[in-house]
């Protein structure tokens, strides 16, 4: 994806998540312009997900923000994707993140920008660099694929942060009941792989990804989810340093997971809009929408789907 698309629809979907109470709450406002001090950037090195090297004058608050985005990927993915990865957080006005950009070409890197007033809380809360480094868990594919890498970025986020222990499972449902209507097809829609409005890339592809989820547990008996085929990509070598096609990706998942879910769903959503009766998903799934919030059905008849979605590693072994 050129670097202009994709800063424009993450500028999207930046707007789109402020209205979001679940995720990311109002905050106090208080300045923390001493973390940059002087400087207009700051710039920390991860190996292997761990904080290496760091400006001396960067802050805990910074590091820790990482930290629980690395964190979070580690919960969901098992590890941290990049031996080397350099974090540019960047000094802009305003308050919270304001943009975010993952590169590969010498390297894996994230730059990121945050305004000179964010607070403390608003770094606890903020979902912009997990994001970012699911990027850095699938190839680089060609421009009008841009769909599965954001869709998948989107989707695993918040699992991944309620995996960690960030979200809970409320708070990560009623997210989705509240934003997944955006990834639906509209009129003149041709498919995923054809439409490249900012709603079917981020949430078209997130869509994909919780369809694609819920039937391969499904199918497999809730024995393995999307999760599997995800890990099984970035085990294959799939991450942001390596080009593939789309197919090869979906095959790798595949082949994990023992049902073909990921390559059927492709080949039928590609280059056709396919509706989702979600209202009938989020009942099956036991999810019951209350406003902004939502709370949890464990009678429903996929109850056991929904709970393996975001249940941690350590809570599945012991079912």
């Amino acid at each position: 994806m050129s670097q202009l698309r994709r800063a424009a629809l993450l500028a999207c979907c930046l707007i789109s998540a402020c209205t979001n109470v679940g995720l990311n709450a109002p905050y106090p406002r208080a300045s923390f312009d001493a973390w940059f001090a002087s400087q207009r950037r700051i710039d920390l090195q991860l190996d292997d997900g761990a904080l290496a090297i760091a400006q001396e004058r960067s802050s805990p608050e910074l590091h820790a923000w990482v930290d629980r985005a690395v964190n979070a990927i580690r919960a969901y993915y098992g590890r941290f994707p990049a031996q080397h990865t350099r974090v540019t957080v960047e000094q802009v006005s305003g308050n919270g993140v304001q943009w975010a950009h993952t590169f590969s070409d010498s390297g894996a890197h994230v730059r990121i920008a945050v305004g000179r007033e964010t607070t403390a809380d608003q770094l606890e809360s903020d979902w912009v660099l997990t994001h970012e480094f699911v990027h850095l868990t699938l190839p680089e594919m060609a421009d009008e694929y841009d769909w599965l890498q954001e869709g998948a970025a989107t989707y695993v986020e918040p699992i991944a942060r309620a995996r960690a222990g960030q979200l809970s499972p409320e708070q990560v449902w009623a997210h989705f009941v509240l934003e997944m209507p955006k990834g639906l097809p509209r009129p003149k829609d041709r498919g995923l792989d054809y439409t490249h409005s900012w709603a079917r890339t981020y949430w078209g592809g997130a869509l994909f990804c919780l369809v694609a989820d819920v039937e391969i547990r499904k199918r497999s008996e809730n024995r393995f989810g999307l999760q599997d085929a995800l890990r099984a990509i970035l085990e294959d070598g799939g991450t942001l340093d390596h080009r593939w096609q789309i197919r090869d990706a979906l095959r790798s998942g595949d082949r994990s997971t023992g049902v073909a879910v990921l390559s059927e769903l492709y080949e039928q959503w590609r280059a056709t809009p396919v509706w989702v009766d979600l209202e009938a998903l989020w009942r099956d799934l036991g999810v019951e929408p209350h406003g902004r919030r939502a709370s949890l059905n464990g009678q429903a008849p996929l109850a056991a789907v929904r709970q393996a979605i975001t249940a941690p590693d350590m809570l599945l072994a012991h079912h």
